[in-house]
């Protein structure tokens, strides 16, 4: 699976043939995870420990590429391939929001992981080499959690079929597939395709083909439209458009799983552009989550946290504006929030509260600031106490 494409946002490799695949994995479980090679795509629910601390880390691969997240103490810290080692190892870059941020040209964390059949065992070592510490992972999926599967649909069409290096356009569809087939696994299923834009009573490859070929066909409509002059070879590369999607899993306990929905197109221009939309989902009452699912607490104390936590994690001092970061000197709640065990999240997506440069903005609360404000069903079931 691609890797968050935050900090990695490209446009899409040239492809020079026109192509349609798809793929569907079998996610390996608590009763055949004992296979000693690490093969095939996969979702996995990981527990253990790094450096001693207990974690929870969400791991997706397809098509030999890797990524996921974990967390221990408060937000998410992101995973994306560094290297794969044969089939049963494998190093990954480990990345926040924050650090990101900060030093983009940072030396990132590494974690070195080896297969053992039903987890890993391996070593996280820091950035610049003076610290190491053990990681011990086990594969699970307690009562509350759920396996999937992961999938990819692709299709693209070329700008001037007769000529060999003509640009594309390409569009991918990266998927979860709920594996329980009982009124949990169906609502679940229900949900991810509503989260790609599909209708929940039609086969997702059906789907994606029609709305691919709509994408295609619009493409190939705009070339025909524009006059094609001498330009020399390599100046009608803005013309490799691209529309792609990516669904990850980044909280899978107590009956929630929240789902990161990662788009990102590039239709000509200086640059793409990039979003993230997160999709709460309570399985046990079969419903999209709201805030006040979470919290109950008024705008303006929301607000007040929210700017506290923007200086603590963006380096904001308390003589500064938080301006210094955003477009205003003020951040407002949106409705773009998440959540795991130990805190809720907002995401920000490019040009909404910053510049694109900027890239976006995630601000953590810990539940520590909000437990007066917690809704106490949520708070008994997330083990909020």
């Amino acid at each position: 699976m691609k890797k968050h494409l935050l900090f990695l946002f490209l446009l899409s490799a040239v492809i020079t043939a026109c192509n349609n695949t798809k793929s569907d994995s079998t996610t390996s479980n608590v009763k055949t995870a004992t296979k000693q090679t690490l093969t095939g795509n996969f979702y996995k629910r990981l527990e253990g420990t790094i450096a001693g601390k207990p974690v929870v880390m969400h791991l997706q691969r397809l098509n030999g590429d890797i990524d996921g997240d974990y967390y221990y103490d408060g937000s998410w810290l992101n995973l994306s391939t560094d290297t794969v080692i044969g089939q049963d190892g494998l190093v990954l870059a480990e990345y926040s929001f924050y650090n990101s941020y900060f030093e983009q040209d940072a030396k990132e964390p590494r974690i070195s992981l080896k297969w053992t059949g039903n987890g890993f065992k391996g070593t996280w070592k820091s950035g610049d080499g003076s610290k190491s510490f053990p990681a011990i992972l086990e594969e699970k999926y307690p009562e509350g959690s759920y396996q999937f599967t992961t999938g990819i649909y692709q299709d693209s069409v070329k700008a001037y079929p007769n000529k060999a290096d003509s640009p594309i356009a390409q569009i991918t569809f990266e998927y979860l597939k709920a594996t329980n087939t009982d009124d949990a696994g169906n609502w679940l299923n229900i949900q991810l395709k509503k989260i790609s834009g599909l209708k929940p009573n039609v086969d997702r490859e059906i789907s994606f083909k029609a709305i691919s070929a709509a994408y295609l066909k619009d493409y190939s409509a705009e070339v025909a439209s524009q006059q094609q002059d001498d330009r020399s070879d390599g100046e009608d590369a803005w013309l490799n458009y691209s529309n792609n999607s990516q669904q990850s899993v980044l909280y899978n306990d107590n009956d929630f799983v929240v789902i990161d929905f990662l788009a990102d197109a590039y239709t000509g221009g200086a640059h793409g552009n990039y979003s993230s939309l997160m999709y709460c989902l309570d399985v046990k009452n079969k419903k999209q989550m709201v805030l006040s699912d979470i919290v109950k607490i008024d705008s303006n104390n929301l607000q007040k946290l929210l700017e506290q936590n923007l200086r603590k994690q963006y380096n904001v001092k308390a003589n500064e504006s938080i301006n210094k970061v955003l477009f205003d000197d003020f951040l407002k709640p949106n409705k773009n929030f998440y959540f795991n065990a130990k805190g809720l999240a907002f995401m920000y997506n490019p040009y909404e509260v910053a510049s694109y440069a900027q890239g976006q903005i995630v601000v953590f609360i810990p539940f520590n600031e909000l437990r007066a404000y917690l809704v106490p069903a949520f708070a008994e079931r997330i083990g909020v106490k």
